[in-house]
């Protein structure tokens, strides 16, 4: 990070946190609790362009009060070895609730600078306050000088001056139009108050991304400035500048009332939110915060289709990632229709019975490179019916729409017809090559898999067993012919006991005893799915031992390692260079979602040391016919609640404020990496810690009522 001149010591901090704006159309705008852009995909409009996907349209609005003998620079951008123009430190507080919010303050005036991104419009308002702070200031005359900066381009790219963009601006209503390129939609930047434009096109050469020089990618580019606004306000004023790629009628509509009618948007969905959950009598906000942010994930397509972004900054939608965060994002977080629309529409993207594992900005399937993408389409329809709960009605025709596409997933896997995947003798399912990645641990370095599992993988063939027990649940209950017997379920739980369970009781993370060396015994996460899932393939002996040796070696505060620490090809920081991060990504790093399977793995030990322990104390009295006292399962929920506190307290005012960051490194201080937000991190512990209250209200809530949490944000 930058340490050059410009930047007041005490602004870094607050450069290493990041916010993040959405509006259900796939667009965003984000930017540093500083105000100044770290990464390339930092900005104020980055929109889904139709048919061409996510493009940062306004960088950003350089910002200036100018008064009778002073001229204050409210942000700045990173040059070699400098930030231009120079940041003082006036910035007195940032937050991000409701919206990004900065407050700014300087000899007798305060300005409060808000940012707001409007849902279901490709439009973003900034508002500006000016405030007196004494006598004299009240009647004092200031400028508000503003700065477009332009980019025009993709968010994974970066733009440089070129004879290309089109530098003339045409007046629009209280402001100008400008459209650099013919492919690209124009923007409209457009102002409340007596301003005066002032046209003076000029490129800003070699801006930089210190975030994207971290990583080891291009981090330097040019923006376009198409000129000035400069607005006269005196205190007390509040101004709103909005930018869209549309032009807003301001004498129908004004920006306030724009801007107020979103507030009114979000403190509403807020109370449903909280609404909806008062039957919890929750002691503190979690869930209900938790539950209203995963609102950023959801959007819908210019084709309109709904779908769920895996990660914010630069992640799409994709197949596996959709089907893991959905029942926390979605249908336990009261989006039940968003929930079995976003299924309906994996469904009906099927290929030969294959969900994709991608979706392009329009929502286009375009990538089949995954084999349990579609595997967990069962585990979301699982646990959409628990969800659905006793209404026979929806559920009847739920199961219209899910069974028969389960039905051919199993079709497809049994003929053929997925790639790099067979049915082996056993029942088993094989998978992959040497050169393919096609479980969730995907990452390559210079085209070979980091983590190579082809083979057996263990979560797998969990997956594969739930798909087919499920598959044969529903069939029994709809009459349909039956997919798979109960002889075949079990004949393929005894293939995978006699090949998967080692001697400690744990489980091998791959099987491919056919090559030399024999089985990957590796101690990662994965097998504790094949515990979690509602049909379990692992033996029921082995439940325990998976959950000790995964809470001995890979439980941290912040998710579960995936590599022992005592494995020699262990990585546990993740950062530097694409390799090194790619390195890294599943040997040894911290994943949050992971606490989702590890929570339902081990609220089933818990519930088995519960009965034998109501068991033997039965025993000892004498009483055959002694039931189970109900479970408190105090000592274990306890203790995991404990482990885990930091991820859901002081993470939230860390990294993407607000959110829940995609990695961590697998050592103190256990650093976020990754995006800033990642879908499946917030919904699957939101599920976790969902399952825990349910299990053990007490002690859930006791523990709850203690925390201090993060300032609340936007539903």
């Amino acid at each position: 990070m930058y340490s050059g001149t410009g930047i007041d010591k005490e602004l870094q901090p607050d450069v290493e946190r990041e916010w993040l704006e959405t509006n259900n159309l796939g667009d965003f705008a984000s930017s540093t609790a500083a105000g100044m852009h770290t990464r390339r995909y930092h900005g104020l409009l980055v929109a889904n362009v139709e048919h061409m996907d996510r493009h940062v349209l306004l960088s950003a609005v350089e910002d200036w009060i100018c008064r009778k003998d002073q001229t204050v620079p409210l942000s700045g951008r990173y040059h070699p070895g400098c930030v231009y123009p120079e940041v003082q430190h006036c910035l007195a507080k940032f937050a991000a609730s409701p919206c990004p919010t900065y407050t700014y303050k300087m000899q007798g005036l305060e300005v409060t600078k808000s940012l707001a991104l409007i849902r279901g419009s490709h439009t973003v308002l900034i508002r500006y306050q000016i405030k007196a702070l004494d006598k004299q200031t009240k009647s004092e005359n200031i400028t508000l000088r503003l700065a477009p900066l332009l980019a025009f381009r993709f968010f994974h790219a970066l733009t440089h001056a070129n004879m290309d963009l089109h530098v003339k601006t045409y007046p629009a209503e209280c402001g100008f139009k400008i459209q650099p390129y013919n492919a690209l939609p124009p923007l409209f930047v457009q102002a409340e108050g007596l301003f005066d434009f002032l046209p003076s096109p000029e490129w800003i050469n070699c801006v930089e991304y210190p975030k994207e020089r971290e990583r080891g990618f291009d981090y330097t580019e040019d923006l376009f400035s198409p000129g000035l606004f400069e607005i006269h306000v005196v205190p007390g004023d509040d101004i709103i500048v909005s930018a869209s790629t549309s032009e807003i009628s301001l004498h129908s509509r004004g920006l306030h009332a724009l801007w107020d009618e979103e507030m009114a948007r979000r403190a509403d969905a807020q109370a449903r939110v909280l609404q909806n959950q008062a039957k919890a009598k929750p002691q503190s906000q979690l869930l209900p915060f938790m539950a209203g942010q995963m609102a950023d994930f959801l959007y819908q397509t210019p084709a309109n289709k709904k779908l769920l972004l895996a990660g914010y900054p630069w992640f799409g939608s994709w197949g596996r990632d959709t089907l893991i965060a959905l029942p926390g994002a979605t249908f336990l977080s009261d989006r039940m229709e968003e929930g079995l629309e976003i299924l309906e529409n994996l469904a009906s993207s099927a290929r030969d019975g294959i969900i994709p594992n991608t979706f392009d900005g329009d929502g286009h399937p375009n990538g089949w490179n995954s084999v349990d993408a579609s595997l967990w389409f069962a585990w979301d329809c699982q646990l959409m019916l628990k969800a659905l709960g006793r209404d026979k009605e929806r559920q009847a025709r739920f199961l219209d729409i899910c069974a028969p596409a389960i039905y051919g997933i199993i079709s497809a896997f049994r003929m053929g017809r997925v790639p790099f995947a067979r049915v082996a003798s056993s029942g088993l399912l094989e998978t992959g090559t040497p050169q393919t990645q096609l479980t969730w641990m995907d990452a390559q370095v210079d085209g070979q898999p980091v983590t190579p599992r082809n083979g057996y993988p263990v979560e797998i063939q969990a997956l594969w067993y739930n798909t087919l027990a499920f598959a044969h649940k529903i069939a029994k209950k709809r009459n349909d012919p039956d997919p798979c017997p109960t002889r075949e379920l079990n004949a393929i739980a005894s293939q995978f006991a006699a090949k998967f369970v080692l001697a400690d009781g744990t489980l091998s993370d791959v099987w491919r005893a056919w090559e030399d060396g024999g089985p990957d015994n590796a101690l990662r996460p994965n097998q504790l799915i094949a515990v979690a899932l509602p049909e379990a393939i692992a033996p029921k002996e082995s439940w325990r031992p998976i959950v000790e040796k995964v809470r001995e070696k890979l439980l941290t505060p912040y998710g579960l390692r995936t590599l022992s620490p005592e494995d020699r090809d262990f990585c546990p920081s993740y950062g530097g260079g694409i390799a090194q991060r790619d390195g890294a990504y599943h040997q040894g790093t911290v994943w949050p979602w992971l606490l989702g399977v590890y929570a339902d793995a081990l609220l089933r030990v818990l519930d088995i040391e519960e009965e034998e322990k109501n068991g033997n104390k039965a025993a000892s009295a004498g009483d055959k016919t002694a039931k189970a006292k109900p479970q408190t399962l105090s000592k274990g929920l306890k203790a995991f609640l404990k482990t885990i506190q930091p991820l859901v307290t002081t993470h939230f005012a860390e990294a993407g404020i607000g959110h829940m960051s995609e990695v961590f490194s697998a050592t103190e201080p256990y650093t976020a990496g990754g995006t800033i937000a990642q879908a499946w991190s917030e919904a699957e512990v939101y599920r976790a810690l969902l399952n825990l209250r349910a299990a053990d209200r007490e002690t859930f809530e006791s523990w709850e009522k203690g925390l201090k949490l993060f300032a609340q944000k936007k539903a």
